[in-house]
């Protein structure tokens, strides 16, 4: 780390949750015992996400519409779909590193190293110095002499910094309420096991929908993982943070880019395990500060050997079998054959979407047909029929005449009698 950067750290989803029974406040607390002079929620991320994502749905030419700010969504997407589900994703940059440049632009004046503690794939970005395990994070709470269960559990005599969400949910999707009010559209959220031929079948209804599938991907950023609640990935993290904010928590005044295009966020390389989760290691740039300056005070001491973060390690890409006869399979490198969902009743779905598009009428073209249906027997093709309510009755409609009662018959002769 340079010697007048000013060490700071983002608390990702995963490593709140790690923390547990501590609170995030705590964690906070944590961080700055260790050196690190402010530790930031990645809730702003996802706050800067969410609004961009907003303003791209408002014009956004497709009904349907799949969030992309996680590289575990986008890999998978251009993997199974390739350019067929490309019309419909919106991709954006990981929370982290929208954290990252949200603090950049906060504290341009400043030289800043920062560090991210999580397991986010997308954490590869210039604005990010260093990325730690939540784990390795924990083991230098303990190896420091730091408690997390002893340290405060409100911010007093400090400023404390606002962790509430306005526009966001866990990993940068838009609330339900904003989507509904701002965009016109309704938040569907995918869980089942295979959320692919999920979202085929969201993309063949065709209705206005902002579709996410992160937390079935593995996304930590949205609360899935070892420490996340099955099924209900976000429920552990909401039930960490303060209530929702009344107005927006961020500086309108700081312009900060989250938007990416899917060239770039293809490009991303990070290092994957076998269940796909990030593997890092701490560097010794990523050294907590308090563990630095107690290596700088003592020189008497031999310097530990360096531990260097691993090579990238390229993503496994299998070799596809095309063949004329069967649908499109894929290979592992073993050579086991693992079939792959059928691209070809993908794209039909989407050509009947939009030849159906193309023959809806609005209602208005609609009831004009069926008022051409009426007028079928006038002389004149196209001449509209006249309102029932100012027609004249023809002779055959007017009512017929209905004869008086008869008179009852009176006799004189009685009357002359009396």
């Amino acid at each position: 780390m340079p010697e007048n950067a000013t060490p700071f750290i983002i608390l990702g989803a995963d490593a709140v949750l790690a923390a547990q029974p501590s609170s995030p406040v705590q964690l906070a607390h944590a961080c700055q015992a260790l050196g690190y002079e402010l530790a930031a929620p990645a809730t702003w991320g996802d706050e800067l996400i969410a609004e961009r994502c907003i303003d791209r749905l408002v014009n956004f030419e497709h009904p349907a519409a799949v969030i992309c700010s996680c590289p575990l969504v986008t890999e998978r997407l251009t993997r199974t779909g390739g350019a067929t589900l490309e019309p419909f994703m919106l991709t954006f940059v990981s929370p982290p590193v929208a954290t990252a440049r949200y603090l950049r632009a906060a504290f341009s004046g400043r030289a800043l190293h920062i560090t991210y503690a999580g397991a986010c794939p997308g954490a590869d970005d210039d604005s990010i110095d260093a990325r730690i395990l939540p784990a390795t994070l924990l083991d230098a709470f303990v190896e420091d002499g730091i408690s997390l269960g002893a340290q405060p559990t409100c911010f007093d005599g400090s400023l404390p910094l606002d962790r509430r969400r306005f526009y966001s949910l866990p990993g940068g999707v838009p609330a339900r309420g904003q989507v509904e009010h701002l965009a016109q559209r309704a938040l569907v959220e995918l869980s089942g096991d295979d959320a692919v031929l999920e979202l085929a079948q969201q993309l063949m209804e065709q209705t206005p929908a902002l579709i996410d599938l992160a937390a079935p991907l593995g996304c930590a950023c949205a609360g899935a993982g070892a420490h996340g609640v099955r099924g209900h990935s976000g429920a552990g993290l909401v039930t960490l943070e303060p209530p929702r904010a009344r107005q927006r928590v961020l500086d309108p005044s700081l312009h900060v880019e989250v938007s990416q295009t899917l060239a770039e966020s293809c490009e991303l390389q990070w290092a994957t395990e076998e269940s796909g989760a990030l593997e890092v290691h701490l560097a010794a740039d990523a050294a907590p500060p308090r563990a630095e300056m107690e290596l700088a005070d003592a020189p008497e001491v031999a310097a530990p050997a360096v531990i260097h973060a691993p090579a990238p390690v390229p993503r496994r890409r299998p070799t596809i079998v095309r063949s004329a006869a069967t649908l499109p399979r894929c290979a592992t490198e073993g050579g086991d054959v693992v079939p792959r969902a059928s691209l070809a009743l993908l794209r039909r779905a989407l050509l009947r979407m939009a030849t159906r598009k193309a023959r809806r009428q609005p209602k208005i073209e609609r009831a004009r047909r069926e008022r051409m249906a009426d007028t079928r027997d006038a002389p004149v093709r196209g001449s509209s029929r006249t309102p029932r309510s100012l027609a004249v009755p023809g002779a055959a409609d007017l009512p017929r005449p209905v004869p008086p009662p008869p008179t009852r018959a009176t006799s004189a002769a009685p009357r002359a009698l009396r």
